[in-house]
Formats: structure tokens, C-alpha cells, sequence
């Protein structure tokens, strides 16, 4: 099979001796994770204040409504990323469609907070708005993202250089993200309900959302078209044969690294998102009986504790990846991350709520890892495939990589609807002292379920650095002879 030739890499792109990137190139890839923080989890953020608790819609709604069209994502994230693979143009595979995404990204987060409101629509009308509103936003989020990950996997094609710059990515993301568990909080403030003695309504709650979405679009536009304007893309595409997108979708189905590292990813997504809306229940009526101005702060502290553990576990998670390889890396996080779920159980405290922060840096300091991990094994397994295949198909893995993330996320939101539902919650009313416990409990044993999958499934995960080195060396032994 003919394969795609690479381009030589410009001397300013990266270093042919050493594979270094300038710190040019890692921070303007790295600005567009800011952007694709806020598009990941804002609506995770705001959903269940504004439909669920502002406009009293069935969390089971909410649920399907946030995961059908990230269901739909099966049928558009590959295509997308066989669109990019193959795209012929003067500004490369990648670019076009990152800027076509970040513009799309902009405007439909800010339509995701303008329902009618009033009273004027019935619960299901409303279901039906929030389920056409995430279609478009995550048909979106498609175009941008895959070609965006990308990018990133082809950058470079040192080892350790590809996790430092998916740590350069989560770096930027994370700190420009701080502000992201404080939008249940500020908009409250805008809708002016954020201070104490004031009661919450849902008016309130629905102004505030309207004004935060529309600067959220406003941040994602900026960020996320700065890749498309200033990175310079490494490999580019020439004469080679094209694979029909069937067979590129079965020959990345057969990779093993990736379907380890992939299994790995899912459950660990599962496992965490899945009891978001119980948190959230948790807070407001256990540590602060009803009080959503309280609980709509510690949800900010609670959240910035996480990206400071993440924050923190960067440079430390790199540093293991370096000394026990990857795999190594992931299995380190996995442990670090549900250690910190296994601690809620004694700083879930009503009389000292806080004390949830501490278990909190831990759990950040673990998924981070996983992420990661997963992010540079990514890279690694583009070398193993274009060994197989004769191809370079990073748009095809990254697709099928976002594709897997929002398939757990939809999981993730529909378990978690039943989730709540199993635990005795009912709309609109305080739950009972029993109801209660359940909500702690299964705040604490689903994501240990989630986190002991993952690591069974990256156990076996086979690409060392000897492994991907020996890849290397075959792929340059291979491209010499064209």
C-alpha cells in the first residue's frame, strides 16, 4: 500500500536533532485546550442549575437530552476525521477545519442558554430545545476538536516531547479553566442572587446563564482560533493512496494499543462524570441543608481544587512517565485518583464542609494523569498504525478518540439521571435522611468501579518506549526507500 510522505519539518517548527518544539509553537497549539476546556464542561456546569433546578425539567430528560447527540457523534466524529486526513489545500489538513469549528463553537454555546422561559413551554418542550441546542454545539465541537487533537499528535515525533506538549495543552487549559467552577456562581451574581439572604430564583438563574454562555462563546472563538491562524503544520499530505473511510475505521478498530488505551479512558470518564448531578444534590441539601448561594461556592472552591491538583500533577505525571514509562504513568494516576473518591468518605462533613477541597486535589491530580496519558499513548499509536496501514491517519484516531469520550460522557449523563433517580431524589422537594445516604455513597462507589475497570484495561496497554522507539526506526528504515 502506497502510504503518505512526510514533509521535512522547518527548522522553527522543531528541532531535527533533538525533536524539540519552541515554546512558541506548544503555547499557540496549547491556547486552543482553554478553549476546549470551557466547551467540554460549561454545559456540565450550568445544565442542572438551569434546566433542572431553574426551569424544574426531570434530570432523566436532561440526561437524554445531553447524550443523544453525543450518541449522533458515532456517525460524525470519523467522518470528520476522514475529511481531515485526506483534505488537499494550501493551509493544510488541519487548519480549515479548526477554524470552521472554533467560529461554529462561539455562537452555539451562547443558544444553549436562551431557552423560553416563563413558563411559557411545557418540561419535554424544553428537553426538546436543550436536546437541538447541544446538536448543533456538538456538531461543532466535532469539527474543531478532531482536527485540533490532531494537530497535536503531529507536531512532533519524540517520545517524551509529544507528553510534554499535551502537558503544554493541559498546562494553558487548566489555568485559563480556573474560572470554570465558578460559573454556577457567577451567574447567580449577574442574575443578582449571588450574595447571602438572597433568595435564588429561577429568573435569576436564567439572566445570569444568558449573560456567562454568551462570554464563554465569546472566550471559546478567541482561543480556539488560534491554532488555525499560528501553528504550522508538520506533516502534510501528497499523491498517496486514500483509505475508504470503512476500511480506515476497521484497521483503527484492530489496533490494540489503542483499544486498550481507549478502554482504559471510558471507564475512568464513566466512573467520574457520572455522579455529577449527585454531587451537586449532595452539596446543596447535605453539607448545606437547601442553601444554594453556599453550595454554589464550595462547588467553586471544590472545582478550583481540582485543577490545582491537576495543575500540580503536570509536571509530576510527566516526571513518572519518564521513569516507568506510560502505562506505568496511568496506573500511578488511576491509584492517586481513587485514593481521593475513598477520602469523601470522611470530608463529606456537613459541619466542616470544606475539608472536601483535600480530597478534591487529589482526584484532579489523578484524572489528570489519565488524560494525559491517554493523550500522548494517542501519539504513539499514530507510529504504530502508520507501521500497519502505510498511512498517517491522525484525524482518524482523534476522531475516534473524541467519539469515544462523548460516548462516555453521554453514559456518564444518562447513568447519571438514573443515578439520582435510584437514590429516592424527587424534583422540586428535600430529600428524606435516607435518600441522603445514598446520594454519599453512590458519590463515592461509582467512580472506584469506573477507576478499577480502567485499570485492568490499561494493564496489558503493550507500547513501551523500547516498543515505540523500534517502531520508529522501521518507519524511517521504510520512508528512505521511497
Amino acid at each position: 500500500m502506497t502510504g503518505i510522505p512526510l514533509v521535512a519539518v522547518s527548522s522553527d517548527q522543531t528541532s531535527k536533532k533533538s525533536g524539540r518544539l519552541p515554546s512558541r509553537t506548544k503555547f499557540t497549539w496549547a491556547l486552543g485546550s482553554l478553549g476546549d476546556n470551557y466547551a467540554g464542561n460549561t454545559i456540565g456546569q450550568l445544565k442542572d442549575p438551569v434546566y433542572t433546578v431553574a426551569l424544574g425539567v426531570p434530570p432523566e430528560l436532561v440526561g437524554w437530552a445531553l447524550s443523544l447527540p453525543r450518541l449522533l457523534d458515532a456517525f460524525f466524529d470519523p467522518i470528520v476525521g476522514h475529511w481531515s486526513d485526506n483534505w488537499r489545500g494550501r493551509w493544510g489538513r488541519r487548519r480549515p477545519f479548526i477554524f470552521v469549528g472554533a467560529v461554529a463553537l462561539g455562537l452555539t454555546m451562547t443558544f444553549l442558554w436562551l431557552p423560553p422561559s416563563g413558563g411559557r413551554w411545557s418540561h419535554e418542550a424544553l428537553a426538546a430545545y436543550f436536546l437541538g441546542t447541544t446538536m448543533l454545539f456538538y456538531a461543532a465541537y466535532s469539527i474543531f476538536l478532531v482536527p485540533y487533537r490532531a494537530l497535536g499528535l503531529e507536531l512532533t515525533s519524540d517520545y517524551h516531547e509529544r507528553t510534554r506538549l499535551q502537558g503544554w495543552g493541559m498546562m494553558v487549559g487548566l489555568v485559563g479553566g480556573l474560572g470554570l467552577p465558578w460559573l454556577y456562581k457567577l451567574t447567580l451574581v449577574i442574575g443578582g442572587a449571588g450574595v447571602g439572604g438572597v433568595a435564588v430564583s429561577a429568573d435569576a438563574i436564567l439572566v445570569g446563564a444568558r449573560w456567562v454562555g454568551g462570554g464563554v462563546g465569546v472566550l471559546i472563538l478567541l482561543t480556539c482560533l488560534v491554532p488555525a491562524l499560528a501553528c504550522r503544520e508538520r506533516i502534510t499530505t501528497g499523491g498517496g493512496t486514500k483509505i475508504p473511510l470503512r476500511s480506515a475505521l476497521a484497521a483503527t478498530g484492530r489496533n490494540r494499543p489503542f483499544l486498550h488505551m481507549l478502554s482504559m479512558n471510558f471507564f475512568a470518564t464513566v466512573g467520574m462524570y457520572s455522579p455529577v448531578t449527585v454531587a451537586v444534590l449532595v452539596s446543596i441539601y447535605f453539607l448545606f441543608q437547601g442553601d444554594q448561594n453556599a453550595a454554589a461556592d464550595l462547588t467553586g472552591y471544590l472545582g478550583m481544587a481540582q485543577m490545582l491538583g491537576s495543575l500540580a500533577g503536570v509536571p509530576v505525571n510527566t516526571a513518572i512517565s519518564v521513569h516507568l514509562g506510560k502505562r506505568g504513568a496511568a496506573l500511578v494516576a488511576l491509584v492517586i485518583g481513587a485514593a481521593g473518591f475513598v477520602s469523601l468518605a470522611w470530608t463529606l462533613v456537613p459541619s466542616h464542609p470544606y475539608w472536601a477541597v483535600a480530597s478534591n486535589v487529589l482526584i484532579g491530580w489523578g484524572m489528570q494523569g489519565v488524560w494525559l496519558m491517554s493523550a500522548t499513548m494517542n501519539a504513539d499509536v499514530c507510529d504504530s498504525d502508520e507501521l500497519a496501514t502505510g498511512q498517517r491517519r491522525e484525524g482518524m484516531y482523534g476522531a475516534v478518540f473524541a467519539l469515544e469520550q462523548k460516548i462516555a460522557f453521554a453514559v456518564a449523563a444518562i447513568l447519571g439521571g438514573y443515578l439520582v433517580t435510584r437514590c429516592g431524589y424527587v424534583t422540586s422537594a428535600a430529600p428524606l435522611p435516607s435518600t441522603l445516604l445514598e446520594l454519599r455513597t453512590t458519590l463515592i462507589v461509582t467512580p472506584l468501579v469506573g477507576l478499577g475497570f480502567a485499570a485492568a484495561a490499561i494493564a496489558f496497554y503493550p507500547l513501551s518506549r523500547a516498543r515505540v522507539d523500534a517502531i520508529q526506526a522501521a518507519l524511517a528504515e521504510r520512508r528512505a526507500k521511497r
